[in-house]
């Protein structure tokens, strides 16, 4: 012990082991209920105070570490303890706030009260038997009397840090008023519905004379009319509106009964029409019956070849460059046995219905179900809208949401198995000894397979060809694909593995950059010889497709700055945060693949904010310079790729949104240089100069049909020095960064291989969680510090931490 606040005499003393100690010197701060006995108390410097009894009191503690000035090493902990025995305080604040009587008790002992009575009574103690009921089970306890003079109450267990019961908490109120309230509650609909009942007879008396009566005459009369009698009125007997209903019928009744004259001297005038009519559609029908005739000859002799055609499955529609998909439910006959057709029906409706909805959604059309599979071809005209361009990415995109469906249903499988144990149990019994050998119920998962290929009109390979073709007879035909791809395609699911996707060489070819593919073992297909295949496992990062192995992915590959997540969560355009500006496609009146989006778009701000970040500190402004740098280029490529949306859009200023260290107004100024497009500030210039270089030497797109001309880093850095924009330093400057290390392979031979970030074009805040668990301990606690720093609004410049994160 260094020194007690309240007894300074008693220091350099050893304490005994405890719990709290022994976790804050670990490094973790807990507080909680514990029970000092009179030596604990005088071991303390507490002695002198007076308990009552002296024996035992309850005290609140807390425990924390305390670090050195680096904040890597616990030095000691500090424990702070607070004396609630005899104290009303907390007794007083429940009673304030929530306005019923409240105490305190260590074991069956009252410590602290409180009611809210106007007389000011004592508090009304429960029975001992009560308490020491809630101290043995540790459960509460609640007390009901709905009675006058009667009150609920509830006591509940206080545990000390062994979670062992040691005191009572109590909080009870009477009822009296609830009562009161009650009664004149009863008393007054009492009231309301004699009233109601007194004003409904009124209202039937008035209905019926003066609606139902008038009403009765009329349906009568309309009834004679029904019969044709047409000369039939009533009398006008009110002004109201049942009188002008009485009136209008009385017209009706006239102009029906001159209606009824006309028709009847129509019909004699048209039955000499109809004898007319008849003759004449006598001859046309005996020039129709010839046509037959000769129709029927001509179908005779054309019906038989074009069965034949049909027949041969050779009215063929060409070769298409497109991609098939084909997805499958896992031991689906299995699932059948024991679930049942009911239950796993609905699954399969659901399961079904989330396909067809993102068939949709990825603009792929819905080939045929064959049993529990599901055939989707990526790539054909769809109702009247043109071909995707991505079909390969916008297979294997549809094809993870279907993987992400089949796992959301297989959770709610459990939970149906959950529920109807005993049938499902009952169900399995049933079947033979073989089938409950092979199937147990603890293994049945809801899963599906997907393979996919993609084809190649060009080859002269049959594997690679798919053709759409007409099939089927005179009663039902079929549009549908064949082909080597297409068997290519069945073979790669059915080969796979349950929840996971595989895809074909062609496909590999067109996403292998973007998304990280593992090779599977060759597969046979009849016919068509060994063909490979390819599973796909995840997203590739930023830094796995676009840039080399240079200084700039060394410094960056293994952390990103620990500004980044922040402001891409942070910053926003409008609604819309950085980190999501991929969506603002919602924003403009254009058709842009969503693939394009997810891998170009949102790289696009994050690389070029790095390139920025990287010569900023690269040329020696300050840090916290350099990150004010970073999130003006962060900003500025945002309003870049918004530029067609910005009337659409309300802006938020840039200068509300950042917090110090980052200048909000150099930031400002930053961008309104940028506006002018001719830079004068030193920032400005090395943001333009990012954003020129990542233009012309990288491809944001991710499609193989590029916007540009992409040209090597050094022939950009070349024709940048001829056009003379940029000032040496920072042409020199990028040069440094995007060559190769001179220590690049001792560092691959001394250092572990770092772990794998996480797709940047998936959560951002996924990505920061990553990260900050690669850090260690103390540089992540560091880290975490000054983020609440920041967000407090208490870090300064000169807060001498290692701003490198």
């Amino acid at each position: 012990v260094l020194v007690r606040s309240h007894a300074p005499e008693k220091i350099d003393e050893s304490l005994a082991p405890k719990a709290y100690i022994t976790a804050a010197l670990a490094g973790t701060a807990l507080s909680g209920v514990e029970i000092l006995t009179e030596s604990d108390l005088a071991a303390e410097g507490f002695a002198h105070q007076n308990h009552s009894p002296p024996d035992r009191v309850m005290a609140i503690t807390g425990a924390a570490p305390v670090y050195d000035r680096q904040r890597e090493r616990i030095l000691g902990a500090i424990v702070v303890r607070r004396i609630i025995d005899g104290e009303s305080r907390i007794a007083g604040a429940i009673c304030r706030n929530l306005s019923v009587d409240a105490a305190l008790f260590e074991g069956q002992r009252l410590i602290s009260s409180c009611t809210v009575r106007e007389d000011g009574g004592d508090f009304n103690a429960p029975p001992p038997s009560l308490l020491a009921s809630v101290l043995e089970s540790g459960a509460s306890s609640s007390i009901s009397n709905i009675s006058k003079g009667g009150r609920i109450a509830k006591l509940a267990p206080i545990r000390d840090f062994n979670n062992q019961p040691v005191g009572v908490l109590m909080v009870h109120r009477g009822v009296d008023d609830y009562l009161k309230t009650r009664n004149v509650a009863i008393a007054t609909l009492l009231g309301i519905f004699g009233v109601g009942l007194l004003l409904a007879v009124i209202i039937k008396t008035i209905i019926v004379r003066r609606i139902v009566l008038p009403m009765r005459r009329l349906m009568k009369e309309t009834e004679r009319i029904g019969s044709g009698e047409y000369g039939h009125t009533l009398e006008v007997t009110s002004g109201d509106e049942i009188g002008d209903l009485t009136a209008a019928f009385n017209t009706m009744a006239e102009d029906l009964q001159a209606y009824d004259r006309q028709i009847k001297e129509h019909s004699l005038r048209l039955e000499d029409r109809v004898r007319e009519r008849t003759a004449e559609l006598q001859i046309a029908n005996d020039q129709l019956t010839q046509a037959n005739a000769v129709l029927e000859e001509t179908m005779e002799r054309l019906n038989p070849g074009v069965s034949r055609l049909i027949g041969r499955n050779q009215q063929q529609l060409g070769l298409v460059y497109a991609t098939e998909l084909v997805s499958d439910i896992c031991n689906y006959t299995k699932l059948n046995m024991i679930l049942g057709e009911t239950m796993m029906g609905e699954f399969m409706k659901k399961f079904f219905r989330e396909s067809h909805k993102l068939l949709a959604q990825h603009r792929g059309m819905f080939d045929k179900t064959v049993g529990d599979q599901i055939v989707a071809i990526f790539g054909t005209n769809k109702d009247d809208a043109p071909a995707s361009p991505t079909h390969a990415f916008d297979a294997v995109a549809c094809a993870e949401k279907i993987i992400q469906a089949s796992r959301e249903i297989n959770l709610r499988m459990r939970e149906a198995i959950q529920d109807n144990y005993t049938a499902i149990v009952a169900r399995h019994n049933s079947l033979s000894a073989e089938d409950r050998k092979s199937i147990r119920i603890e293994d049945l998962k809801f899963q599906c397979r997907v393979g996919i290929n993609t084809s190649n009109p060009a080859s002269d390979r049959e594997i690679d060809r798919m053709r759409m073709v007409m099939m089927g007879a005179e009663t039902c035909v079929d549009y549908t694909a064949q082909g080597g791809a297409v068997i290519y395609a069945f073979r790669l699911e059915s080969a796979g593995t349950p929840g996971e996707i595989h895809i074909g060489e062609n496909t590999k070819r067109l996403v292998e950059h973007v998304y990280l593919l593992e090779e599977m073992p060759a597969i046979s297909l009849k016919g068509l010889g060994v063909q490979p295949g390819y599973r796909v496992a995840g997203h590739r990062t930023l830094f796995d497709s676009i840039y080399p192995k240079t200084r700039f992915h060394r410094d960056y590959i293994h952390q990103l700055p620990g500004l980044m997540a922040r402001l891409m969560a942070e910053l926003k355009v409008g609604r819309i945060q950085i980190r999501e500006v991929r969506k603002i496609n919602e924003h403009l009146d254009v058709d842009i693949p969503y693939v394009e989006h997810m891998a170009g778009c949102y790289h696009l701000c994050v690389s070029r904010a790095l390139f920025a970040h990287a010569l900023a500190l690269r040329l020696g402004p300050a840090s916290d310079a350099g990150d004010t740098v970073l999130a003006a280029s962060l900003w500025q490529n945002a309003l870049a790729l918004c530029e067609g949306a910005l009337e659409n859009i309300k802006l938020n200023p840039l200068a509300e949104q950042l917090a110090p260290p980052l200048d909000a107004e150099l930031a400002e100024i930053i961008i309104a240089d940028m506006a002018s497009r001719k830079p004068a500030r030193r920032e400005s210039e090395i943001i333009a100069i990012a954003n020129q270089f990542d233009h012309m030497v990288f491809d944001r797109t991710y499609l193989r049909s590029r916007s540009h001309d992409l040209l090597s880093a050094k022939e950009a850095l070349s024709l940048m020095q001829i056009e003379g924009r940029y000032e040496a330093a920072l042409i020199e400057a990028l040069r440094d960064l995007m060559i190769a290390p001179d220590d690049a392979g001792a560092d691959a031979d001394n250092a572990a291989e770092p772990p794998r970030l996480p797709d940047m074009s998936l959560d951002p805040e996924l990505l920061a969680d990553a990260i900050l668990r690669q850090w260690s301990v103390p540089r992540r606690q560091r880290m975490l510090a000054r983020i609440a720093e920041w967000e407090a609004g208490s870090a300064s410049p000169d807060a001498g931490m290692d701003r490198s994160g």
